[in-house]
């Protein structure tokens, strides 16, 4: 009997973390949606199809930012480490990065077809806005 509890707590929790991460994600989302909304000068039926393009490529280019982000951080953790593997880790960061750059100039095109210049051309300081303000949130936070 002990041993389903002890399953079973051990399957809630993770279930818990999946959970609570997909909450975290739906959230930072929302408050992305709804700040860069408000700074773009959107009509309702571009609203939804911009929207739909942005978080498909979003979505992909915040996987590869993480990626990004962990090669960097085993490259600089690790002192020890051989030669061939800190040039692998290089060129998968600087890989990645034209990935990243590549599906940004995908989504402006396709942005592109839809909204006007003026918010073409705004949307680039608006993430960067949206990004100062979550990392200005994070460290008053701690």
């Amino acid at each position: 009997m002990i041993r389903f509890f002890f399953i079973f707590f051990v399957f809630y929790n993770i279930y818990a973390q999946d959970e609570a991460k997909r909450i975290t994600q739906e959230k930072f989302y929302t408050e992305k949606k709804l700040f860069m909304l408000n700074e773009l000068e959107l009509d309702e039926d571009v609203e939804k199809k911009f929207w739909e393009i942005y978080i498909k490529f979003d979505s992909q280019r915040l996987i590869l930012s993480r990626e990004i982000a962990l090669t960097n951080r085993k490259l600089l953790k690790n002192k020890i480490i051989e030669d061939f593997e800190i040039q692998k880790l290089i060129k998968k960061s600087y890989d990645n990065g034209s990935k990243s750059l590549q599906l940004k100039n995908t989504m402006m095109l396709e942005l592109s077809k839809i909204i006007d210049n003026v918010n073409l051309v705004k949307l680039q300081s608006v993430e960067l806005k949206f990004r100062q303000q979550m990392i200005l949130r994070s460290k008053n936070s701690k």
